[in-house]
């Protein structure tokens, strides 16, 4: 990618004229952007989706071909640029600079080196792109671009795309490209420089849950903010005042504690319940204090420092797309799951004995337990459905019913799936193991 860059740097240095306005390529994300965890999305754009195109160049056409302009065409729109502002000093290569002014009609826009298309994002996000250099003679170059499996939605991204002759019912309107220039060395292929921006609208509840987390986030700052400047000017003691209780309650701490140890041996059975309140308040009290705490500025910074990774890896999938922005049917269950388990031996047997040991837990509770089965069950044959369904497809039907009848969740489905489907590798492996083994003796040399 540096490379690509200083590139595109020697490229504006080697043009006859210096344009008014320079695209930096470097500048990808607007700055204070970096610790997003989602890409910001247009507001009050409805369903519309947009499709923005900045050309820079086109370059290694073929010799004594002067483009035209270069045209964006997607769902029977045709938009294109203005006519090239620079030529190279030695190769048959154009560039393309902003002009200030721009036609804008209908969501589309014209003129200068930047395009757009707007249209619902659904339609947008299906389609393929088609970016033609038109030149004097009315031959063109082309290529497509697959707009899903090619960009992300609300994140620019350079391309270098190869051209090729337009072809029209299997004919091509432009001559062939020579394979050679005229001082015979290797001509390279001709190739189109450009930025690309497909925008569009979050879901409807993704929306509102990024806006009740702002709102949630500038309640916390907020209050965080009086809180500092109230306690900033009250005089606070010195830290040995707070030896005078701290010294008795470690102390009777540290004598009490192995009696409590001792009675709760001798009668689990029977503090059991107050055992599991008691540590249930504690597990509230730690998840409400930690929200408390992710939620203030500090802690959104630590949080974004381990998330921003996964939640960057997860939005660059097709699920994470089609979960985020309103580009057709929402993903299922299993699609999301299949995302974001691991797809390789060991990861997938841990995945498994964890939800075995999950789906097992209701026993510590014999009766009660039972009724976390009702909830537990559903989520469960998602996931092993996500992981063993292509190999094991009755495996989800088992998984069901095992968890949600009382008393047989004995049963391990998951390491059930990973032996269904693991095993004829492992098997297999060990075979060849076995045979190379055997051909040990036989190729060492004989002793007299």
């Amino acid at each position: 990618q540096i490379n690509y860059f200083a590139n595109l740097h020697c490229l504006h240095t080697q043009y006859s004229i210096t344009p008014k306005k320079i695209i930096n390529p470097t500048i990808m994300v607007k700055e204070g952007d970096s610790k997003r965890l989602l890409p910001a999305a247009p507001k009050d754009e409805g369903d519309r989706g947009h499709l923005r195109a900045t050309i820079l160049s086109a370059y290694d056409l073929p010799d004594n071909a002067q483009p035209s302009f270069v045209s964006l065409s997607l769902l029977g729109k045709d938009v294109q640029t203005g006519p090239p502002n620079a030529r190279h000093r030695e190769s048959n290569s154009f560039k393309f600079v902003s002009n200030e002014k721009e036609g804008s009609r209908n969501g589309e826009s014209s003129g200068g080196n930047e395009v757009s298309i707007s249209a619902p994002l659904e339609l947008l996000y299906k389609e393929a792109a088609t970016v033609k250099v038109l030149f004097e003679n009315h031959e063109a170059l082309v290529a497509k671009v697959n707009l899903s499996s090619t960009l992300q939605i609300n994140e620019s991204k350079w391309l270098i795309l190869n051209l090729e002759p337009e072809t029209v019912s299997g004919k091509s309107t432009s001559s062939e490209l020579p394979e050679k220039s005229k001082d015979g060395t290797d001509q390279h292929p001709p190739t189109v420089r450009l930025k690309l921006l497909l925008s569009g609208p979050y879901r409807a509840e993704i929306k509102a849950v990024v806006s009740v987390a702002n709102s949630w986030f500038q309640v916390i700052d907020s209050t965080s903010s009086t809180i500092i400047s109230v306690t900033s000017k009250m005089p606070l003691p010195s830290a040995k005042f707070f030896l005078v209780p701290t010294v008795p309650l470690a102390a009777a701490s540290v004598v009490l504690l192995p009696i409590l140890l001792g009675l709760l041996t001798v009668g689990l059975p029977f503090f059991l319940p107050v055992l599991i309140i008691l540590l249930a308040v504690g597990a509230t009290a730690l998840v409400g204090c930690s929200g408390l705490y992710l939620s203030s500025s500090m802690g959104r910074e630590t949080a974004a420092r381990f998330l921003q990774p996964i939640m960057s890896t997860f939005i660059a999938t097709s699920s994470g797309q089609k979960l985020l922005y309103e580009t057709g049917p929402r993903p299922s269950p299993v699609a999301l799951s299949e995302t974001m388990l691991p797809d390789d031996m060991i990861g997938q047997l841990i995945v498994s004995l964890l939800i075995d040991f999950i789906g097992s837990s209701s026993y510590l509770l014999p009766g009660v337990g039972e009724s976390f089965d009702l909830g537990w069950a559903p989520m469960q044959t998602v996931l092993l459905m996500a992981m063993y369904d292509k190999q094991m497809p009755s495996l989800k039907y088992i998984s069901f019913i095992e968890e949600i009848m009382p008393f047989t969740d004995v049963l391990p489905s998951g390491t059930l799936g990973w032996v269904r489907r693991w095993s004829p590798l492992v098997f297999e492996a060990g075979i060849k193991k076995a045979e190379e083994m055997k051909m040990i003796p036989q190729l060492s040399p004989k002793n007299d």
